[in-house]
C-alpha cells in the first residue's frame, strides 16, 4: 500500500513549497519507516503493509527544514480490508541432512571358565560369554550383524597333543539389557558334532536388519560344551572369535 502526504503553506498567498520531512506513524506512536523528504511538489510517499484487517489510525508528521514554517500533523482513519479471492501459495523449503555416526562393537575382556558337571557318564561344561556391546549411531540405518565362531579346544599339560572339537560348543544368545532399535538375537546353536556347534561356520549372536539397529545393545550367550566321551583329563583352551558386519541382512 502507498501512503501519500502533501504539504502546503497555511497562507494561501504563499506559493512556495515548504521543504522538510514527513514521518508516517500508526496510532501516533508506531513509526512507519524513516522520515521521507518532500519533493518539489510538497509530496512525500512511502510503501507499507498491514498484517490484519480493520481501521488503522494514521498520522503524517511534517518537520520543516527551516524556521519559516511550523511543524504540523495530518491524521486519517484508513479502513484495511483482507484480500478477497486471492489464491494461496506455497514456498518449498528443503534441507539436506548429511550422513553421520559410527558403529562400534566391544567385547568385555576376560577368560570364560566353563564349569564341568556330570550326568551319569556324560560330562557337560557350561559358562556365560562376556558381554558384547554394539553401539550404532549412524543415521543411515544400514543395520548390522554380530557373529561368533569357536576354534578347537587344544589340550595342555597331561592332555597335550589332544583336542576337543569346536563343534562340541553351542550357545543360547541372551540380551543383557532389553534390546533396542529393532535388534534381535540370533538362533540357538546346539552343541554336538558337525554340522552342529560353533566350529563349522560363524553363528549369529545378534543382528539388526537394514533400516533398524540404532542405539546401544548389549548381548551375551549361555555356553554349553558337550565333553566327548573318553576325553583325556587336562586343561583345554580355545578361542571364540567375534566378528561383525556393518550392514544388516
Amino acid at each position: 500500500m502507498t501512503l501519500t502526504a502533501t504539504v502546503t503553506a497555511a497562507d494561501k498567498a504563499d506559493k512556495t513549497v515548504p521543504m522538510g520531512t514527513v514521518q508516517f506513524e500508526v496510532a501516533g506512536s508506531h513509526l512507519l519507516g524513516v522520515p521521507i523528504a518532500v519533493n518539489a511538489s510538497g509530496v512525500a510517499t512511502t510503501m507499507t503493509t498491514f498484517g490484519t484487517a480493520g481501521t488503522v489510525a494514521l498520522s503524517a508528521v511534517f518537520e520543516p527544514a527551516t524556521s519559516a514554517y511550523a511543524s504540523s500533523t495530518g491524521t486519517l482513519s484508513l479502513p484495511v480490508n483482507a484480500p478477497a479471492g486471492q489464491p494461496g501459495g506455497t514456498e518449498p523449503i528443503a534441507v539436506t541432512i548429511p550422513p553421520s555416526g559410527t558403529l562400534t562393537v566391544t567385547v568385555a575382556p576376560g577368560t570364560v571358565n566353563l564349569a564341568v558337571s556330570a550326568t551319569g557318564s556324560t560330562l557337560t561344561a557350561t559358562g556365560v560369554l562376556t558381554d558384547v556391546t554394539v553401539t550404532d549411531t549412524r543415521n543411515t540405518y544400514p543395520g548390522w550383524s554380530v557373529s561368533g565362531q569357536e576354534s578347537a579346544f587344544a589340550g595342555s599339560g597331561a592332555a597335550a597333543g589332544t583336542s576337543v572339537s569346536a563343534d562340541s560348543l553351542g550357545w543360547i544368545p541372551v540380551a543383557v539389557d532389553p534390546l533396542t532399535g529393532g535388534a534381535t538375537l540370533g538362533p540357538t546353536v546346539a552343541p554336538g558334532t558337525s554340522p552342529d556347534g560353533l566350529g563349522d561356520a560363524p553363528a549369529v549372536l545378534a543382528r539388526a536388519a537394514n533400516g533398524s539397529g540404532f542405539g546401544t545393545n548389549t548381548v551375551s550367550a549361555d555356553l554349553t560344551l558337550d565333553v566327548p566321551a573318553g576325553s583325556l583329563a587336562g586343561v583345554y583352551a580355545g578361542e571364540l572369535t567375534i566378528t561383525y558386519l556393518e550392514a544388516g541382512p
